[in-house]
């Protein structure tokens, strides 16, 4: 029965490789093949334009009904961590001053 299995697995296998083989071919023909090319990278140009345009859209639509972007929200954060910096610095001197005025 275990000799059955093992033809069938083989069989598999063997059908797999060559449809890899033969996949693989394919794939390299089209790649030779420069209206092919051509014809992905107008489509990738495409999309990406496309994405561009639909984030300017959404950004444009949050604005209206007032809700931040991530753009937005990243420089909020920004402005908070330099804030942030600031009042440390500010916090340091304040000790250095409290620490000379104990010291009279």
């Amino acid at each position: 029965m275990a000799d059955k299995g093992d033809k069938h697995d083989s069989a598999v296998r063997t059908i797999l490789s060559l449809g890899e083989e033969r996949m693989g071919e394919v794939v390299n023909q089209l790649l030779a093949n420069e209206v092919f090319v051509q014809a992905m990278q107008r489509a990738i140009t495409g999309s990406i334009g496309a994405k561009r345009n639909l984030d300017k859209g959404v950004s444009t639509l949050l604005s209206f009904v007032n809700v931040p972007t991530l753009e937005d929200v990243d420089r909020v954060k920004e402005k908070l961590d330099e804030l942030e910096e600031t009042m440390g610095e500010i916090a340091s001197r304040v000790e250095r001053l409290s620490a000379r005025v104990e010291k009279r």
